[in-house]
């Protein structure tokens, strides 16, 4: 017969053992596969079938992505047939200032799920990382995490899927060329450039990116004809002892203006990598390039030469406008291996002397060719010698990929030494939210800059780059022609007329989002425009706050930026008249002086382009104003408020 006080004080044991170590093994076999973003909207589901790992976005209770694959393909790792050995969850609510950007303070709120992956072939470890936020998810992979020690090898494959729950509409961004789209999932057949911006209803969209790509090749996304699923195409990336890929983001938002009010990409790169960052200063910025040619009423003709930069820095030192930057051929023709970037022959010091003298710095062009054959160190040591303020790099004659991605590194990692900011034109590697961790790289030409490839963009064109090149980053447009009538006939550098109205080149400064924007006309023609002028002029960044206040793709936007001053409203509206209403409920209690600049009644983008009106008033927070766009147009508003 048992001892019945030893079986009952075993049975209390059993049951405290399995209760406890039930719960924990429950843990184990991880029925938390999933994390909710902090407004519990938005859901990454996570699951494994027969060792393919797979997660599933949802929100508001609404599959968007449905089960995709996930995975990568590592030269002389066999990380099939894997299994899940943990997991770890965490969640982040903080906030953090940026040197510059969208917005004075960042909120940083997300919760976090690293999902802990073994293979059961080779006992490789493999962790995925997710982030769920209220503007978006995203997702990594972690090689390494174990401290394993691994020799270098190529990550050959992406296997991570969009598998998108229905046939939606999207845009690509495309170079300098039009934007792909507006285009149907199912109808996309091979190879596509992101951002890829979605939109799922009119009261959903999405956009797929990446964000931190350091020491990685870029992805770009494929499709099959009649498949709603996208998959991530990879160039060959070498990869060392320890591994953290890009993030891929799915960002999401009720309208499309909320996905480039959103702050995720920059909020999933490392923190600012540079101690002393006063001197890195955004801000507007004359440009000699397009106004070569161009013959001012006095009699003067445009060049590259002293006199022509001196009228500039004149301009701007009488304005506020804090930069000038000197383009392609001041050091002799750019593509020839003769050309010397460091050459003093046009006086260019004497010139970063003379507008120094009067608080104006000076961006330099640097083409790759002369950077490579003279040194990029000692061309850049020379600049900050000189007094320059930053550098235009053009032409990366680099390998699509990692070889570029270093390469740009390389560059902004010495420009900072140097104390220099940058600019990367003509190809440039995509912006990543990477301005948080290296801010004196400004801006890049992610997009259709202003008539160049000999081009204009048309006012359509422009209503999409702004919801698609724009939304990783700052982005290098040059807009802001205000002589929209001769500028063909007379200067070298313009092949097509504008497409535009001069109000709308104004307004297009503000709503293309970059620390530097680069106006492209001669400071004679911006004389002209005293009240268009002013509308730039006082875009002293960084900014306080930015506010995508409407807007629909390819169609329309209304941007709202501020900084310690003034609250700026810009407008601007495809090829169609426009007539919308803009509540400016956002404003803090009280009145406010407000200055409009508007398209005339006849004003027209292609034949009255430089029609406009100004209006004084007064306005108070919570009023409603009505404005109207001509075809092609746009609107300009400075708010101040009174004492």
């Amino acid at each position: 017969m048992l001892n019945y006080t030893k079986t009952r004080r075993w049975a209390i044991f059993s049951i405290v053992f399995l209760g406890t170590f039930g719960l924990l093994g429950c843990q184990n076999t991880f029925d938390q596969n999933n994390i909710t973003s902090p407004d519990g909207r938005t859901k990454i589901d996570f699951s494994i079938k027969e060792g393919i790992p797979y997660y599933k976005v949802l929100r508001d209770n609404t599959v968007l992505i449905s089960e995709s694959r996930l995975g990568l393909d590592i030269q002389g790792l066999d990380l099939t047939s894997l299994k899940e050995i943990g997991q770890k969850h965490r969640k982040v609510d903080d906030s953090w200032k940026p040197v510059w950007g969208k917005r004075k303070t960042v909120i940083n709120n997300y919760r976090e799920m690293t999902v802990k992956l073994v293979s059961v072939k080779s006992k490789q470890k493999l962790d995925i990382e997710f982030r769920a936020f209220n503007d978006g998810v995203a997702f990594r992979y972690v090689l390494g995490a174990d401290g394993k020690t691994l020799e270098s090898m190529k990550v050959n494959a992406d296997h991570s899927e969009f598998a998108f729950a229905g046939n939606y509409t999207a845009w690509f961004y495309n170079g300098e060329w039009p934007n792909v789209g507006p285009i149907k999932l199912a109808d996309v057949d091979g190879k596509q450039k992101w951002p890829m911006t979605i939109k799922v209803d009119n009261n959903c969209y999405m956009a797929i990116m990446e964000a931190a790509i350091y020491d990685f090749g870029w992805m770009e996304l494929t499709s099959k004809k009649n498949s709603n699923t996208f998959t991530s195409k990879l160039t060959t990336s070498d990869i060392k002892t320890a591994m953290k890929t890009p993030w891929r983001v799915i960002a999401i938002g009720d309208k499309p203006g909320a996905l480039i009010d959103s702050d995720i990409l920059e909020n999933l790169n490392p923190p600012c990598a540079i101690a002393d960052t006063s001197w890195i200063k955004p801000g507007i910025s004359f440009w000699d390039w397009r106004a070569w040619g161009h013959k001012a009423d006095d009699g003067f003709t445009y060049d590259l030469d002293m006199d022509s930069w001196k009228r500039f820095v004149d301009l701007a030192a009488e304005s506020g406008i804090p930069y000038l930057l000197i383009d392609a051929d001041w050091y002799g023709k750019e593509f020839s291996q003769d050309s010397d970037p460091t050459t003093t022959d046009k006086g260019v010091p004497a010139l970063v002397k003379y507008a120094n003298s009067k608080n104006i710095g000076v961006f330099l062009y640097l083409n790759d060719v002369g950077a490579k054959k003279y040194g990029l160190e000692k061309v850049l040591k020379a600049y900050a010698d000189w007094g320059a303020i930053g550098i235009k790099y053009g032409f990366m004659r680099v390998a699509a990929g990692q070889p570029k991605i270093d390469h740009t590194r390389k560059v902004i990692q010495l420009c900072a030494k140097y104390k220099l900011m940058c600019d990367f034109h003509d190809g440039p590697v995509p912006p990543c939210g990477d301005s948080r961790t290296w801010p004196n790289c400004i801006t890049r030409e992610f997009c259709h800059s202003q008539s160049d490839a000999k081009r204009a963009f048309t006012p359509g064109h422009f209503c999409t780059q702004v919801f698609v090149n724009m939304l990783p980053g700052a982005i290098d447009m040059c807009n802001g022609m205000f002589d929209l009538e001769n500028s063909v006939q007379q200067r070298p550098r313009m092949f097509e007329e504008v497409h535009t109205t001069i109000v709308a080149e104004a307004a297009r400064v503000l709503i293309a989002f970059s620390g530097l924007c680069a106006l492209p006309d001669s400071a004679d023609s911006y004389r002209k425009h005293p009240e268009l002028f002013n509308f730039l002029a006082k875009q002293k960044m960084p900014w306080t706050q930015s506010k995508t206040l409407a807007g629909e793709i390819g169609q329309y936007i209304v941007m709202m930026r501020s900084n310690d001053e003034n609250i700026f409203i810009a407008s601007a509206t495809n090829e169609q008249a426009r007539e919308i209403e803009i509540k400016l409920d956002f404003l803090e209690t009280g009145k406010y002086q407000a200055i409009l600049l508007e398209d005339a009644t006849d004003t027209h983008y292609i034949n009255n382009r430089q029609a406009y009106q100004v209006k004084k008033t007064t306005i108070s927070a919570g009023d409603t104003i009505k404005i109207k766009m001509a075809p092609g147009g746009g609107h300009c508003m400075i708010l101040t408020p009174t004492k």
